[in-house]
């Protein structure tokens, strides 16, 4: 009875230090490439992105915004004092910070150059598609 309990126990033990392991999937670069049927190909990794800047110019055909980056999360970073273009879609969310810290909504046409935004989105095969875009962001992170 006594070797049946440290046996189990032993088996307990393995089983959850090698599930974390496995939960972890494959190598970073085969990450979010699967598409279905077991083939690693066609689609790129898909990144969350947050960054702070500033309009330098606007598209309204193509409905895109050029940032000069400021700030930024981790994937950002290496993009700071460059101009990125988000590409916006019908269900990109336009937003005014307000002073008391709420927000109100806003059109892709009430942006203009040289307002400082925070955006958040997706970053994909060199695609910054902006899920929200808030004018009136404080760059803190500016001197």
């Amino acid at each position: 009875m006594k070797k049946l309990i440290i046996v189990s126990l032993v088996m307990m033990l393995l089983a959850v230090s090698v599930v974390p392991a496995f939960a972890a999937g494959g190598p970073p670069a085969e990450r979010g490439k699967a598409n279905g049927n077991g083939n690693q190909a066609g689609f790129g990794v898909q990144a969350p992105y947050a960054l702070s800047g500033v309009i330098s110019s606007l598209d309204t055909t193509n409905r895109t915004v050029t940032v000069t980056v400021a700030c930024g999360n981790r994937l950002v970073k290496t993009y700071v004092g460059q101009d990125v273009t988000l590409l916006t879609a019908a269900n990109t969310r336009f937003l005014l910070r307000n002073p008391d810290g709420t927000a109100t909504p806003l059109a892709f046409e009430d942006l203009e150059v040289g307002q400082n935004i925070s955006s958040h989105g997706t970053f994909t095969d060199g695609i910054w598609a902006a899920t929200r875009v808030t004018v009136g962001a404080t760059l803190s992170c500016l001197p």
